[in-house]
This record gives structure tokens, C-alpha cells and sequence, in this order.
């Protein structure tokens, strides 16, 4: 074992779910749960045949945006196809053509009466791919081989046009655009590798509100599962590699996690507080602790004022009691207003009240909340205010910059918003939510780790 440090993991009601657990038994390359999630997440892709069908028989392709969509608009080019109606069947036909060989694990589950299908490549094929686009580009190609043979579009020389606009409708501008366009109706779970933001930031490129529907409106397991894609994106990045391993282990671990039930215990301890209130809730526990320690009573160790600088024993362990208090003065804040703006304003004067309190104690991840918050502050009240919160992705240019532990605390600000956002997940996420429904993968994560956590701490 390479830290002295266990925990006891607990739900969000909490009840015990894992008891003297190594924090190693947390990290995204040891909890077999989190391997399960991210593989699911590099290997599925979604196919929206209602939108498909719907944009052949109306000639509409382009889409670009929820806001902008439609760029193409040729109605005397549509196609009427009962894409749904036959969804039994074109599912049997994709499965033939995606599988590497029969038997295999290719699966493709039928939602919604046909009108969307999973598709879920295999694990075998991923494995010798150097990316997750096939989730895209194989489904989208076999698709349209389908649709062209069953529907006898597939003649180049009897009105091309009609290959032209299933290709459109399919592939949106791609390979001129890199990328499908948002909103088509062959998707991948993830933004595709060759757009995203930066190196080793895939498993966090989801929107907030994805993440929150994905919860489904559940604040510590929506939590738990941007804790999941968020360390998985850090691990990747290198950015829990060596010195910073049991710093992100830790925080994570409190954060994400509940460990020894400290969110939920200082969030009933607060329940008619603010946020401050938790900020001296987290300097009486971290004493208590020893995670920190009273200083000399002497200048300058304490100041005429009385003004204390406390002395720090644990830095780990001090960001991990500061992130997991960083969330719940979020939560409890968002829960008194019922509405998610004020996320924003905790997370940028997050720092503020630290100094007050910790005498020169560093803020949550060295400052990078702080930083990250002011900026994220701006863009959901100034320049973005009618986007909010909850439509930023976490890889997003203004919300990326910590190490994972800034977005577990916007999602559970939008799980404990009561409508007031323009753009909220009912709105932008109903697709995750019908995923959340389906795909067990998502239903109770805080169990699930605590479960896989359990079954290979043995091992370390």
C-alpha cells in the first residue's frame, strides 16, 4: 500500500457502503466500476433515428446548435422513410456490420420505441483503435449502407441527389467539418477526440447539465459521476502522477465520494447556515483533526488584533476537508435559493473566506477555484448571462483550469436548481436522462465504487 490513508464510504443518506477502504482502491486505473464507466463512454454512440427520419423527409441538414439549426434547407430533395417503423431491422443489419466477429460484445439496445438506438462498440475493437471515433464514423458509415440499400437510394445514377442528403443528414459537414455538428443525429457520447480541449481532457468533456441528467437530479451521485469523469481526465493528463497523486486521492475521495460521510454530516450541521457558516465548521473540524494546528501564542504567529496564522500539518489532507467543504457551501446555498446562479459567487470568494478564517491556510487546489471561479463568475453573469452554469462544458476554456474539483460543485448548484435557468437540463440533456434511465452503468455510482472499492483493497 502506498499511503497510510483509509476511509469509510458512505451514500448520500448516509448509510455506510464501505468501510476501511485504501484510498488507492479510488484511483481511476484501480476501481474496476471506474474502468466499466469509461469504457462504456469511449464505446457508445447514439443514433437519433426520429431526428434522422425526420430531417430526410423535410430536407433540413446542417445542424449547428440548439440555438442555430437547419443550415441546409432543400425540401424537393426529402426523403419519406419509415425509420423508426423498421428500427428492429436496421438495428439487426448494424449490428451485423459493426460486430468484429459473431457473438461478440458489439450491443445495441433500442430506446424509446426505436426511435434511438445505443449502439455500443466492441471492447475489442477499441482496443486497436487509436481513438473512440468509430463510435461515430463506423456507426455513421454502416448506417448509411443500410438505409441506402433497404430504401433503394443506393443507384448513383437514378437521382444522386438523394446520397448526397442522407450523407448530409448523417455526417453533417464532416469530413469539411471536424466533427459531427451539434445536435446530428449520430453522436458519440463524448466530444470526438479530434476537437477536444486539449491533450488527455476526453473524460471531462461533457456539458454540466449532462452530467446532472445523467444523475438524475441526485446531488452527491451526480456528483460522484463528475468526480468519475473528471479524475479519469486528470489521471489521463497526468496530473495525478507522483507528488500529486494523494492530493487528487484525497480530494476526490471527500469531494466526490462522501468519505467517512464528511459532506453530508457538515451539510446537516449547516442546514440553516451559509456559507461561511461551513467555513468555521471546516476550521473546527480540521483542529479537531490535526490536520491542522493552533500557532504559537506569540507574534507573528498571532497578531495584536488576535488575527491567528494557523500552522498546516497535512496539505493533502487540508485540500481534501477544503474541496469537500467547498461543495457543500455551494450546496448549501443553492439549496436555500433553489436556483444555481449563486455557484459562481462561492466559488470565486471561496478564497476570501479561507483568509479570513485560516490565516494564510491555502485555498481549495492551490488556488485554482479561485482563479477558475472569478473568470467562470463573469462569463454566467456578464458576457454569458443568459447561458448559466449549467451549459458549460467541464472542458470548457473557462471552466477546465483546476484539477477536477471546481465542476462536481456546479453540477450539484444545477442538481438543486428549481427551473430558474433558460438553459436547464430538461431543456438541453433530455437524451442523458432517457441514458440514466436505461444504461445501469449510471444508476448509483456512490454504491458502485464503494462496491469496487471493496473488492480489490485486498489487493492493495
Amino acid at each position: 500500500m502506498k499511503y497510510e490513508d483509509k476511509i469509510d464510504l458512505y451514500n448520500d443518506e448516509g448509510k455506510v457502503l464501505a468501510e476501511n477502504i485504501p484510498i488507492e482502491a479510488l484511483h481511476p486505473y484501480r476501481n474496476p466500476y471506474m474502468a466499466e464507466m469509461y469504457m462504456t463512454l469511449k464505446r457508445t454512440g447514439i443514433v437519433d433515428l426520429g431526428k434522422l427520419e425526420e430531417m430526410l423527409r423535410n430536407g433540413r441538414t446542417g445542424w449547428t446548435s440548439t440555438v442555430g439549426q437547419d443550415e441546409i434547407k432543400m425540401p424537393w430533395y426529402g426523403l419519406d422513410l419509415d425509420l423508426v417503423e423498421d428500427s428492429e431491422e436496421i438495428a439487426e443489419e448494424l449490428k451485423k456490420l459493426l460486430q468484429i466477429k459473431e457473438g461478440d460484445d458489439t450491443n445495441i439496445i433500442e430506446l424509446e420505441g426505436g426511435s434511438l438506438l445505443v449502439v455500443q462498440l466492441s471492447e475489442e475493437l477499441l482496443r486497436r483503435s487509436a481513438d473512440y471515433s468509430p463510435a461515430f464514423t463506423r456507426v455513421s458509415v454502416a448506417l448509411a449502407q443500410i438505409i441506402a440499400k433497404k430504401y433503394g437510394i443506393d443507384n448513383p445514377l437514378d437521382r444522386p441527389y438523394r446520397m448526397g442528403m442522407l450523407k448530409n443528414c448523417l455526417h453533417g459537414r464532416y469530413p469539411q467539418y471536424v466533427g459531427p455538428n451539434s445536435g446530428n443525429p449520430v453522436s458519440t457520447l463524448m466530444k470526438v477526440p479530434s476537437i477536444l480541449e486539449g491533450l488527455g481532457t476526453g473524460f471531462k468533456s461533457f456539458m454540466i447539465n449532462h452530467v446532472v441528467a445523467l444523475g438524475n437530479n441526485r446531488t452527491l451521485e451526480a456528483v460522484a459521476l463528475a468526480t468519475i469523469f473528471e479524475q479519469g481526465a486528470q489521471a489521463e493528463m497526468g496530473n495525478s502522477v507522483g507528488w500529486y497523486e494523494r492530493a487528487q486521492l484525497l480530494g476526490s475521495a471527500y469531494q466526490g465520494f462522501n468519505a467517512n460521510n464528511f459532506v453530508l454530516s457538515m451539510l446537516k450541521e449547516n442546514a440553516k447556515g451559509t456559507a461561511y457558516d461551513v467555513v468555521l465548521t471546516l476550521m473546527e473540524r480540521a483542529l479537531a483533526n490535526g490536520v491542522i494546528e493552533e500557532p504559537p501564542n506569540r507574534y507573528p504567529f498571532v497578531q495584536p488584533s488576535g488575527y491567528k496564522l494557523y500552522g498546516l500539518k497535512d496539505y493533502a489532507m487540508w485540500n481534501a476537508y477544503g474541496v469537500a467543504t467547498l461543495l457543500c457551501a455551494v450546496i448549501v446555498n443553492c439549496g436555500a435559493m433553489r436556483a444555481a446562479q449563486n455557484t459562481s459567487a462561492v466559488l470565486g470568494s471561496w478564497n476570501d473566506y479561507i483568509a479570513f478564517e485560516g490565516g494564510g491556510l491555502p485555498d481549495p487546489d492551490a488556488g485554482r477555484v479561485m482563479g477558475t471561479g472569478l473568470g467562470f463568475g463573469f462569463y454566467t453573469h456578464g458576457l454569458y448571462g443568459g447561458a448559466g452554469p449549467g451549459a458549460f462544458t467541464m472542458d470548457h476554456v473557462i471552466v477546465r483550469h483546476t484539477s477536477g474539483f471546481l465542476t462536481p460543485c456546479v453540477v450539484a448548484g444545477m442538481c438543486l436548481d428549481a427551473g430558474s435557468q433558460i438553459f436547464r437540463p430538461s431543456v438541453t440533456s433530455g437524451l442523458y436522462y432517457t441514458l440514466a434511465d436505461n444504461l445501469p452503468i449510471f444508476q448509483n455510482p456512490l454504491e458502485k465504487v464503494a462496491e469496487a472499492a471493496e473488492s480489490v483493497k485486498g489487493e492493495i
